[in-house]
Protein backbone atom coordinates (compact mmCIF):
# COMPACT_ATOMS: atom_id res chain seq x y z
CA UNK A 1 0.00 0.00 0.00
CA UNK A 2 0.97 3.43 -0.64
CA UNK A 3 0.90 6.72 1.04
CA UNK A 4 2.12 10.04 0.57
CA UNK A 5 3.96 12.30 2.84
CA UNK A 6 0.75 14.41 3.50
CA UNK A 7 -1.55 11.78 4.69
CA UNK A 8 0.55 10.99 7.84
CA UNK A 9 -1.22 13.32 10.05
CA UNK A 10 -3.97 10.31 9.96
CA UNK A 11 -1.70 7.96 11.13
CA UNK A 12 0.67 9.70 13.30
CA UNK A 13 1.13 8.83 17.49
CA UNK A 14 4.82 10.13 17.81
CA UNK A 15 6.74 12.34 15.65
CA UNK A 16 10.08 13.19 16.33
CA UNK A 17 11.52 16.32 14.11
CA UNK A 18 15.11 16.45 12.90
CA UNK A 19 17.38 18.58 13.76
CA UNK A 20 19.20 20.66 11.93
CA UNK A 21 23.39 19.63 11.83
CA UNK A 22 25.50 22.67 13.51
CA UNK A 23 28.33 21.66 11.10
CA UNK A 24 25.18 21.67 8.43
CA UNK A 25 24.62 25.39 9.41
CA UNK A 26 28.04 26.90 9.68
CA UNK A 27 28.45 25.86 5.96
CA UNK A 28 25.43 27.20 4.94
CA UNK A 29 24.34 23.66 3.70
CA UNK A 30 20.42 23.37 3.18
CA UNK A 31 18.60 21.45 0.55
CA UNK A 32 16.10 18.77 0.24
CA UNK A 33 16.20 15.18 1.90
CA UNK A 34 14.43 12.53 0.46
CA UNK A 35 13.50 8.91 1.59
CA UNK A 36 11.71 6.33 1.59
CA UNK A 37 9.85 4.71 4.50
CA UNK A 38 7.92 1.62 5.08
CA UNK A 39 5.60 1.58 8.12
CA UNK A 40 5.48 -1.99 9.55
CA UNK A 41 1.77 -3.51 10.05
CA UNK A 42 2.54 -3.22 14.24
CA UNK A 43 3.20 0.72 13.72
CA UNK A 44 6.84 0.55 13.87
CA UNK A 45 9.74 1.61 10.72
CA UNK A 46 10.59 -1.54 9.03
CA UNK A 47 12.10 -0.03 6.78
CA UNK A 48 14.29 3.19 6.31
CA UNK A 49 15.93 3.79 2.37
CA UNK A 50 17.99 7.54 1.64
CA UNK A 51 17.32 8.35 -1.40
CA UNK A 52 19.34 11.41 -2.28
CA UNK A 53 20.20 14.87 -0.08
CA UNK A 54 23.32 16.14 2.20
CA UNK A 55 24.99 13.68 4.12
CA UNK A 56 24.63 15.87 7.01
CA UNK A 57 21.00 16.64 6.53
CA UNK A 58 20.30 12.68 5.38
CA UNK A 59 21.76 11.52 8.96
CA UNK A 60 19.55 14.38 10.30
CA UNK A 61 16.19 13.09 8.85
CA UNK A 62 16.99 9.41 9.17
CA UNK A 63 17.64 9.39 13.30
CA UNK A 64 14.72 11.42 13.33
CA UNK A 65 12.38 9.23 11.05
CA UNK A 66 13.68 5.85 12.69
CA UNK A 67 12.08 6.93 16.09
CA UNK A 68 8.77 7.79 14.50
CA UNK A 69 5.87 5.37 15.99
CA UNK A 70 2.86 4.84 14.35
CA UNK A 71 -1.20 4.21 14.75
CA UNK A 72 -2.48 1.73 12.12
CA UNK A 73 -5.93 0.94 11.82
CA UNK A 74 -9.00 0.78 10.18
CA UNK A 75 -8.31 -1.72 7.40
CA UNK A 76 -10.45 -3.77 5.90
CA UNK A 77 -8.97 -7.23 6.06
CA UNK A 78 -5.32 -8.08 6.83
CA UNK A 79 -3.18 -5.14 7.52
CA UNK A 80 -0.77 -4.22 5.49
CA UNK A 81 2.76 -2.53 5.04
CA UNK A 82 2.47 0.67 3.66
CA UNK A 83 5.40 2.97 1.88
CA UNK A 84 5.84 6.38 2.23
CA UNK A 85 8.02 8.63 -0.08
CA UNK A 86 9.10 11.34 2.46
CA UNK A 87 10.86 15.18 1.32
CA UNK A 88 12.39 17.19 4.10
CA UNK A 89 13.72 20.66 3.38
CA UNK A 90 16.42 22.23 4.99
CA UNK A 91 16.67 25.98 5.22
CA UNK A 92 18.70 28.65 6.82
CA UNK A 93 16.03 31.73 7.02
CA UNK A 94 16.60 35.42 9.28
CA UNK A 95 14.51 34.79 13.10
CA UNK A 96 11.62 36.30 12.76
CA UNK A 97 10.44 39.91 14.87
CA UNK A 98 9.91 39.55 17.63
CA UNK A 99 10.93 36.18 17.60
CA UNK A 100 10.13 33.58 20.66
CA UNK A 101 12.91 31.50 22.08
CA UNK A 102 11.28 27.72 23.42
CA UNK A 103 13.50 27.19 25.72
CA UNK A 104 14.43 22.99 26.69
CA UNK A 105 12.99 23.46 30.36
CA UNK A 106 9.41 24.81 28.60
CA UNK A 107 10.18 28.45 29.20
CA UNK A 108 9.61 30.97 26.19
CA UNK A 109 11.24 33.82 26.02
CA UNK A 110 10.17 36.93 23.45
CA UNK A 111 12.98 38.69 21.63
CA UNK A 112 13.23 41.50 19.45
CA UNK A 113 16.13 40.37 18.03
CA UNK A 114 18.13 37.07 17.81
CA UNK A 115 21.71 36.07 16.70
CA UNK A 116 22.87 32.53 17.01
CA UNK A 117 26.93 32.34 17.13
CA UNK A 118 28.68 28.66 17.40
CA UNK A 119 29.73 28.97 21.23
CA UNK A 120 26.45 30.72 22.40
CA UNK A 121 22.90 32.78 21.70
CA UNK A 122 22.51 36.49 21.95
CA UNK A 123 19.00 38.12 21.99
CA UNK A 124 17.69 41.74 22.71
CA UNK A 125 14.58 42.18 24.55
CA UNK A 126 13.76 45.83 25.02
CA UNK A 127 16.88 47.08 25.17
CA UNK A 128 19.24 44.85 27.08
CA UNK A 129 21.06 42.49 25.49
CA UNK A 130 21.22 38.67 26.94
CA UNK A 131 23.71 35.73 26.29
CA UNK A 132 22.67 32.23 26.51
CA UNK A 133 23.76 28.61 25.67
CA UNK A 134 22.46 27.46 22.24
CA UNK A 135 21.88 23.93 23.59
CA UNK A 136 19.08 25.55 26.02
CA UNK A 137 17.10 26.65 23.02
CA UNK A 138 14.90 24.12 21.75
CA UNK A 139 12.86 26.24 18.59
CA UNK A 140 13.00 29.82 17.48
CA UNK A 141 9.86 30.70 15.85
CA UNK A 142 7.33 33.62 15.51
CA UNK A 143 4.67 32.08 17.65
CA UNK A 144 4.19 32.11 21.30
CA UNK A 145 2.62 29.08 21.41
CA UNK A 146 2.16 26.44 18.45
CA UNK A 147 -0.09 23.90 20.15
CA UNK A 148 -2.96 22.12 18.00
CA UNK A 149 -5.50 20.06 19.92
CA UNK A 150 -8.10 17.74 18.53
CA UNK A 151 -11.38 18.60 19.18
CA UNK A 152 -11.92 14.57 20.04
CA UNK A 153 -10.08 11.47 19.89
CA UNK A 154 -9.43 10.70 16.39
CA UNK A 155 -9.59 13.71 14.65
CA UNK A 156 -7.54 14.12 12.14
CA UNK A 157 -5.89 17.79 11.69
CA UNK A 158 -4.35 18.84 7.83
CA UNK A 159 -0.76 19.51 8.76
CA UNK A 160 -0.78 17.81 11.97
CA UNK A 161 1.83 15.71 11.33
CA UNK A 162 5.65 15.73 11.06
CA UNK A 163 7.00 19.36 9.91
CA UNK A 164 8.45 18.39 6.67
CA UNK A 165 10.45 21.87 6.78
CA UNK A 166 13.38 22.59 9.14
CA UNK A 167 14.58 25.80 9.18
CA UNK A 168 17.55 27.02 10.98
CA UNK A 169 18.65 30.64 11.80
CA UNK A 170 21.97 31.44 10.47
CA UNK A 171 24.95 30.58 12.31
CA UNK A 172 27.58 33.13 13.24
CA UNK A 173 31.71 32.53 13.73
CA UNK A 174 32.01 32.29 17.43
CA UNK A 175 31.33 35.73 19.71
CA UNK A 176 34.49 37.22 20.49
CA UNK A 177 34.23 39.26 23.70
CA UNK A 178 36.28 39.95 26.50
CA UNK A 179 35.90 38.62 29.76
CA UNK A 180 34.62 41.95 31.21
CA UNK A 181 31.58 42.24 29.17
CA UNK A 182 30.27 38.86 30.09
Amino acid sequence: MHLNQDQLCCFGANFVRPIYPREARLAHTGGVVKLVLVIGVDGSVADLQAVSGDPLLLESSMKAVRQWRFSIGGFVGEPREMEVPLSFTFSIENPPKPAYLHLTNGKVIRADEVREFADEMEYTAGRRTHRISANSVADINGCLRARVIPQKEGDCIPDGGPSFTVRAIPLLPALKTTPALR
